[in-house]
């Protein structure tokens, strides 16, 4: 799996079985304001969270999020982003409309990826979610060669919104009292996409802007 650098952030493999790995990743996964908004409940201890590196996020394209000479260490994870599979919420989002199935339906197979993320409430602000995500996407385009990368977020969560809105990605559809039986709730969801030929043509707005 690759490491992706960006001007303020590095993106690497996690360390499995180690603890400072660990105890960062609680420190801010423990957090109820960042799980709860990702649909999994908040981590309770640094072995549940060593725990989650070995089994969940220790895998292709999963990255930990740390910051370029962040203080006190600036090789500990401050966050997380993924390239996975397309959901099934996503799916049946799509498929519930025979209007979204004709335009997006080609793009739910291996074609393409969902991206998800989180990064500390300290961090929160900065800047560097939307760095990150527009690091990986390039990822998802320009290395592994996908058709579209999909994202989703609840509606409540006007943050995530903002930050993918910020990357390109637009809203396809929304869905109402969707359930997340890790954390037994009910949520209203918002699911984004942006497709390769979007990406590209963005890419090459910005590079026109910056040569006039």
């Amino acid at each position: 799996m690759n490491t992706i650098e960006t001007e303020r952030l590095l993106l690497r493999p996690w360390k499995v079985d180690d603890a400072a790995e660990a105890a960062s990743l609680f420190r801010y996964a423990s957090d109820p304001e960042i799980g709860l908004r990702c649909g999994w409940p908040p981590h309770t201890s640094v072995e549940g969270s060593m725990h989650d590196i070995r089994n969940i996020l220790a895998v292709e394209n999963n990255w930990a999020i740390t910051i370029k000479g962040g203080a006190p260490n600036s090789n500990a994870p401050v966050g997380s982003i993924a390239l996975m599979p397309v959901s099934h919420y996503t799916a049946d989002a799509v498929a519930s409309d025979p209007e979204l199935t004709k335009r997006y339906g080609k793009y739910l197979g291996d074609n393409a990826l969902e991206v998800g993320y989180w990064i500390g409430r300290p961090f929160w602000g900065k800047g560097y979610m939307p760095e990150a995500l527009t690091a990986v996407l390039g990822y998802a385009f320009d290395t592994l060669r996908k058709d579209a990368v999909w994202g989703g977020h609840f509606a409540e969560n006007t943050q995530s919104e903002r930050v993918q809105a910020k990357c390109g990605l637009h809203v396809v559809a929304e869905s109402k009292q969707d359930y997340y039986p890790l954390i037994d709730r009910h949520y209203d969801r918002v699911y984004r996409i942006i497709t390769a030929g979007e990406w590209r043509d963005a890419e090459h707005r910005q590079m026109a802007r910056m040569i006039a």
